[in-house]
């Protein structure tokens, strides 16, 4: 069902050149100049005094985040936002962000231990009515996922929860309660039988309940936020979404937020696990002043994904500056939480891989095997690592010139892998471990670089002699 949403009487239509791609034979016809200018905040008003460090978190060989930006034009008309475009949207964005020739099988290499009994919670954003996440959002993110073949059937869509604070947000914002054993549960950590886990963490300096949602009804995470400003923390995306997730937030505003929100989300890291397996920005609606509360006045249409939160944000924020927000200043916090002691995620923009899906209403149906990649994508290489030879697949949603690089740690072109004309497609090279003269290259990093279509795309690979 379709709901409408309340918009300032200031809605502003974005308008920047494209720099993205689009399913084979749709021409996005759209302007658009370029948003991504992802310059890491000022650094001011870090917080002092001594600061909570848990053990990095966020350890990995590839030192390279993928964001897809999923939009369509034809998802809002006005205020009324049409569901089964957001779950074409959402399954394009599933299938970009991991490579996947469908939704199913990209939900299944997001969450490769999900089984039948596993609970699966949506965490969303319904402080402000006006301009939360979105049940039309929500409900097809639920939809698209219990549609991932799990055991003998498909993943049990009562298995999912949607929550967050309280249950009077919540309906404000659109959703309805339901703790029944039938169809996608939804409720706030203030309904009967819910409430706070009793154990405190101290997150730097102030002790923080979490909720039993996260706790207790969540084993694997997906992180639902909403675009928006914040005259606090200067803006407000996935990892700050998780001040929802404790009891007493408002204890954690000072210093723009920095380093509580950093401290935070690894303090929920460290008690209970990696389970975030996925974070999306509902950028659908916007607002770039007055946030978090008051009306949306602009209307992006689009859905941002990523494994990352702190890449994600990163490339959220460089969206609310094209916009001329003027509190992005403050949003120290999200470069804070890539760096040490936290190491949540990829800060650099330049390590930042960006896909960007337009229109996919127009050429892609849910559940759809699509075997034409929508995107332009430089795959993990496997094996990964390697010793001595791996696989580095790339896909092309149009046909186009490319070259493929390998560099080492600094910054030496040792071997072209590929210069030329490649069709649209999925294609698969091979790295035997040499240089340029067909000698053995030395154990360790090394970047594999595609460029195309006046974008790069890098991949970090590790060689073990």
């Amino acid at each position: 069902m379709k709901k409408g949403v309340a918009l300032g009487d200031q809605v502003k239509t974005h308008s920047y050149t494209c720099r993205s791609i689009s399913p084979k034979g749709i021409n996005p016809g759209v302007s658009r100049r370029d948003f991504l200018r992802l310059g890491a905040a000022a650094s001011l008003g870090l917080a002092t005094g001594s600061i909570w460090r848990p053990a990095v978190l966020r350890a990995s060989v590839n030192d390279t985040s993928r964001v897809v930006i999923v939009t369509d034009d034809l998802v809002a008309t006005g205020s009324i936002i049409d569901p089964s475009i957001v779950r074409i949207m959402i399954d394009a964005g599933i299938m970009a962000l991991t490579d996947a020739a469908t939704a199913e099988e990209g939900w299944l290499n997001l969450f490769p231990d999900l089984s039948p009994e596993a609970n699966v919670g949506i965490k969303i954003n319904t402080i402000n009515r006006y301009l939360s996440s979105h049940p039309e959002v929500a409900n097809p993110l639920a939809e698209s996922l219990a549609s991932t073949p799990v055991g003998s059937g498909n993943y049990p869509i009562n298995q999912i929860m949607i929550w967050d604070r309280h249950d009077g947000e919540l309906i404000n914002a659109g959703y309805t309660i339901n703790t029944s054993t039938s169809g996608v549960r939804c409720v706030g950590t203030d309904h009967a039988g819910y409430g706070y886990n009793s154990n405190y963490l101290n997150i730097n300096g102030s002790l923080q309940q979490v909720s039993r949602c996260y706790s207790d009804h969540s084993d694997f995470l997906i992180n639902l936020s909403v675009m928006k400003n914040h005259n606090i923390a200067g803006a407000t995306f996935s990892l700050k979404n998780h001040y929802g997730t404790i009891h007493n937030p408002g204890f954690m505003h000072s210093g723009y937020c920095d380093p509580y929100v950093p401290a935070l989300n690894s303090a929920l890291i460290q008690e209970y696990g990696s389970r975030q397996k996925l974070c999306i920005c509902d950028a659908i609606f916007g607002s770039y002043y007055g946030g978090p509360t008051g009306l949306p006045q602009f209307a992006h249409k689009a859905i941002i994904l990523s494994q990352d939160p702190v890449a994600l944000d990163v490339v959220c924020r460089g969206i609310l500056e094209d916009y001329g927000c003027a509190t992005l200043y403050m949003a120290t916090h999200i470069d804070t939480a890539g760096q040490p002691p936290y190491n949540l995620g990829i800060s650099d923009p330049a390590n930042i891989e960006i896909v960007e899906v337009v229109n996919p209403s127009q050429g892609v149906s849910p559940g759809r095997n699509q075997q034409q990649p929508l995107g332009i994508s430089l795959g993990q290489n496997y094996p990964e690592p390697f010793n001595s030879a791996t696989s580095i697949p790339i896909s092309l949603d149009r046909p186009g010139e490319i070259l493929l690089d390998v560099f080492n740690v600094r910054g030496q072109r040792i071997q072209r892998l590929y210069q030329g004309s490649l069709s649209a497609g999925k294609h698969t090279f091979s790295w035997q471990g040499v240089d340029s003269r067909g000698r053995p290259a030395g154990s360790g990093r090394y970047t594999v670089r595609l460029q195309t279509g006046g974008k790069t795309h890098n991949r970090i690979m590790t060689l073990l002699r």
